[in-house]
Formats: C-alpha cells, structure tokens, sequence
C-alpha cells in the first residue's frame, strides 16, 4: 500500500505486533533502531535491554523465572541534559570518554546502536 506509520508506545508488547521496524530513544535521543527481529533477540544497548526485560511473557513459567533489569543513577531532566552520553548516568557501561562524546548512532537501518562501548554492526 506504500504506507506508513509512526506508532508510539511505552508498551513494547504492543510495539512487537505491529511493528517492522522499532526505534528506541532515551531522553529524545535515539539510542537504538532496528527490525522487528533483531530489536526483540539481540538488543545492544543497555536501556533497551532494561525495557525489554519488563515486557510481559505470555507463559507462565518464563515470566516468573525472568529477571528484571532496573536502573540505577540519576535521571537528568531533559531540558537538562548531562554532556557526553544522555544516558551515561545510568548506564552500568558508562566510561570517562562517555562523559565528554556524544555517540552518534552507528550501523544500518537493519541494526543500528547509538553508543561508545558498543562494537558498531
């Protein structure tokens, strides 16, 4: 039909059906895009992987023995940003070079990661 939508969600749930394509921000940055399939099994960025790790399974047994990653660090305001990396006073990856560099987002539209400690696919 050569449509398409912007869907925004809180809900990743809802997001893995009815989306191709999947773009995760922090703080208005974008931190890591991909398809549907990648963005679901091999997240690279540590805020996706914490959104990930809440989302609902569906058996029982799974969703009971998942482990949840929480956050930790200061939540900046976003009209207050921190310098370097947006997320860096969160992220348990977090090192000096992330205080002064802003990451810009590496890869391809198939995957693509917006992070200095992350080897770029």
């Amino acid at each position: 039909m050569g449509l398409s939508l912007t869907f925004i969600a809180h809900d990743l749930a809802v997001v893995k059906h009815i989306s191709d394509c999947v773009l995760v921000m922090y703080l208005g940055h974008t931190v890591e895009l991909g398809t549907y399939d990648e963005m679901y099994h091999n997240q690279q960025y540590p805020y996706t992987r914490a959104l990930m790790s809440v989302v609902l399974v569906p058996d029982p047994d799974k969703e009971q023995g998942k482990q949840i990653q929480l956050l930790e660090g200061e939540l900046h305001s976003p009209i207050n940003l921190p310098t370097g990396c947006v997320f860096r006073t969160r992220c348990p990856n977090a090192g000096t070079e992330c205080t002064k560099t802003r990451p810009l987002l590496e890869g391809s539209f198939h995957h693509a990661v917006s992070c200095l400690k992350i080897d770029h696919l």
